[in-house]
């Protein structure tokens, strides 16, 4: 899995790397075929906004969230990007066929 992590109108510290990093490596755990993740962490005066996107085979998911806070911002963000993979992992699931 390639990650990204590239910060718009500031500079991202090694401290966010390494944060962003651990989060987005156990998304493995939803058994698809994740190729990519793009993290966009961007400020606008007072707002600090989080984008995932998130490349897997057959599969494109994104999330955007926004707080006073870049650790909170990213923390929506990656909740919500568990919720989308995890309802992907059950329709993958159910939709198998099985034969006898």
């Amino acid at each position: 899995m390639e990650i990204d992590i590239t910060g718009r109108h500031f500079h991202v510290t090694e401290a966010l790397k390494e944060y962003v990093s651990e989060k987005i490596e156990k998304l493995d755990k939803y058994s698809l075929k994740i190729e990519m993740v793009h993290v966009v962490l961007e400020v606008q005066k007072f707002r600090y906004i989080s984008e995932i996107v998130l490349l897997a085979k057959g599969l494109r998911l994104t999330a955007e969230e926004a707080s006073t806070d870049m650790y909170a911002a990213f923390d929506k963000s990656m909740g919500n990007i568990q919720q989308q993979l995890g309802r992907q992992h059950d329709r993958k699931k159910d939709h198998k066929i099985r034969l006898k």
